[in-house]
């Protein structure tokens, strides 16, 4: 009997142990065995730091770039707008750059990056859902809801939005040669800021919305695909944690320090909260950054030598504080922004350092951290800002 045989029998067995509690659809019961994720997740290890990828590029990756990528991680999402313009859309630059990453190295987890929420122009499915305006969200004053002026956004309260939306996940992902579907703009959604723009009902009705988007993704994909969403945020009066724990499996950190969770207690939360999504078996993604990014205009008018030594001289910082609450499935990433060229590939001496496993879990003082490992030792004061990295 092989693996989806038996995950079939479990399914039945679980329904007719249900039976009489609830109606049961085995569609709907998508529960990840622990031999699964040995299969689903990215083979990880904690020989040096766990480093995974996440960009888009103009154009395609060259055979070097992709070798080197394959070569040092397991782990990647590709962005909206890869492959532009070698490829006319986005759907076909992740599949052919999926298909190059993963011949180089089979073990490879390649995601597509596919927003939930901002319908962007560069996919081919963005035609079908601007010939859809009844889907368009609109605010409680009858206006299109715009991101920037431009930028539609999905009302994920309407069902056809959604299995428009599953529609395209599945054919990219579960019909191409993608692992999984990065699920970006949670916390755009869930924004108590969004009362005032569309009301309360509306807003009830959107956060409904966001979590049948989920379950119904993951009743597409099946258990075998990765769903990676976006994500933890710790902010004042805002804090979002590991908010949307079922049918997925991994969530990212995406501004750890920088606009607003640069504070010492939102830093510390972030971490915290690293630690407690990562015991339950959740993949983690930890953005750090060189305390500037993409949207700083003076760091950006520097040359890219100038950005990558800064860049360099600034990463012990987010880096043991990746480290201080890193549990196995936890990834590092570190730079500027999420184009290829803001520095997505730059590679650090410290990645190569051996560094074991976790000797302890994280130990906390006030606002100062300490954890070690078989091959380092780490020390954080968030309050300053200020860390140590013990090579051994």
């Amino acid at each position: 009997m092989n693996l989806r045989d038996k995950n079939t029998v479990l399914k039945s067995l679980c329904c007719v142990f249900l039976l009489g509690l609830s109606s049961c659809n085995t569609a709907k019961i998508e529960t990840r065995l622990p031999q699964q994720k040995n299969e689903v997740y990215p083979i990880f290890s904690w020989e040096k730091v766990p480093i995974a990828f996440h960009f888009g590029k103009a154009g395609d990756l060259t055979q070097d770039e992709a070798k080197f990528i394959t070569s040092k991680s397991n782990f990647i999402v590709l962005e909206k707008g890869h492959g532009l313009p070698t490829y006319n859309n986005t759907e076909d630059g992740i599949a052919q750059e999926a298909i190059k990453l993963k011949k180089l190295n089979p073990n490879m987890k390649v995601i597509f990056y596919w927003n939930a929420f901002l319908d962007y122009s560069m996919y081919k499915a963005h035609a079908v859902y601007e010939s859809h305006p009844e889907w368009w969200l609109k605010t409680k004053d009858g206006n299109y809801d715009l991101k920037n002026g431009s930028i539609k956004r999905y009302d994920l309260s309407n069902p056809e939005v959604r299995k428009w939306w599953v529609e395209t996940a599945k054919k990219e992902v579960l019909n191409g040669p993608t692992d999984g579907v990065f699920m970006d703009a949670f916390i755009q959604v869930a924004s108590k800021d969004n009362i005032k723009l569309w009301g309360q009902e509306k807003y009830d009705a959107m956060q409904q919305g966001l979590k049948d988007l989920i379950t119904e993704t993951r009743q597409a994909l099946g258990s075998e695909k990765l769903i990676v969403y976006n994500g933890i945020r710790s902010i004042p009066d805002n804090n979002t944690g590991n908010n949307f724990p079922e049918h997925t499996d991994a969530v990212m950190i995406e501004h750890f320090g920088i606009i607003k969770s640069n504070s010492k207690e939102s830093m510390l939360k972030d971490i915290q909260e690293m630690e407690k999504a990562g015991k339950t078996g959740k993949i983690v993604v930890f953005k750090g950054w060189p305390g500037y990014a993409w949207i700083d205009k003076d760091f950006m008018a520097k040359p890219l030598t100038e950005k990558q030594q800064i860049s360099k001289e600034n990463i012990t910082f987010p880096l043991a504080s990746f480290l201080v609450g890193a549990q196995e499935n936890s990834y590092f990433i570190y730079n500027w922004g999420y184009r290829f060229k803001h520095g997505a590939v730059d590679w650090y001496p410290e990645f190569d350092k051996p560094l074991g496993k976790p000797l302890h879990d994280m130990k906390v003082n006030g606002w100062k951290l300490k954890r070690d490992f078989e091959h380092a030792s780490i020390w954080v004061n968030l309050e300053t800002k200020e860390a140590k990295i013990d090579w051994k």
